[in-house]
């Protein structure tokens, strides 16, 4: 019932609720199936995003999402985001996130790096589609924890580099069951020599 049909009313929803809720309580916001064009910022606390469909159109960030959500406010919630899509126009990242995140039923295309996790983020992507990005989904986090193995049922297709892990935290493997790797021009660039399971992704 509150006003999101742009990037400026969502944007000031988000800054509300960090003002007026206690960083423990779990908020969910279910958007509109509209483009936001500008990029969201959240600084103070973990949201959970859940996108909507109607007839053709579907939730979408054409701007940059970013998530520095700071450490004195944060306790520890995944921001979860799903069904949303994010459409950029050749530079920048579409989401990126400092804390822990995961993006289940998205798609990332036209981004110089589709997902991004840096600072003690652990990040996942479920069922996720990545195409025509720089980067699909980046790793580079030097936390502490993890908190789920599962990267299953991805299409990574068209990518420069679909999977590029340069730092992740702790020896938990990463399961690549049932995800698809299709005209990249690499695959999974494993800088770190992280554990992962790749014995039934499949490879085109």
């Amino acid at each position: 019932d509150y006003p999101m049909q742009n990037s400026e009313e969502l944007q000031a929803l988000v800054n509300q609720i960090a003002a007026s809720t206690e960083p423990w309580a779990v908020v969910n916001i279910h958007l509109p199936a509209v483009t936001y064009t500008g990029s969201l910022v959240l600084q103070n606390r973990s949201i959970n995003f859940y996108g909507s469909a109607e007839g053709e159109r579907r939730t979408t960030f054409a701007g940059p999402v970013r998530l520095d959500v700071s450490v004195e406010r944060y306790v520890g919630w995944i921001c979860y985001f799903e069904n949303i899509d994010f459409q950029g126009s050749g530079d920048g990242v579409g989401l990126s996130t400092a804390v822990d995140a995961r993006a289940t039923n998205c798609a990332f295309s036209g981004w110089k790096t589709g997902m991004l996790g840096y600072g003690s983020a652990w990040v996942n992507v479920i069922g996720c589609t990545f195409e025509d990005n720089g980067v699909g989904f980046h790793f580079n986090s030097t936390g502490s924890s993890a908190n789920h193995s599962m990267y299953n049922d991805n299409l990574f297709r068209n990518n420069g580099t679909a999977v590029l892990l340069e730092n992740v935290p702790t020896e938990l493997e990463l399961d690549f069951s049932g995800s698809v790797f299709a005209d990249n021009g690499i695959d999974i660039d494993n800088r770190c020599g992280h554990a992962a399971d790749i014995s039934e992704a499949v490879f085109q």
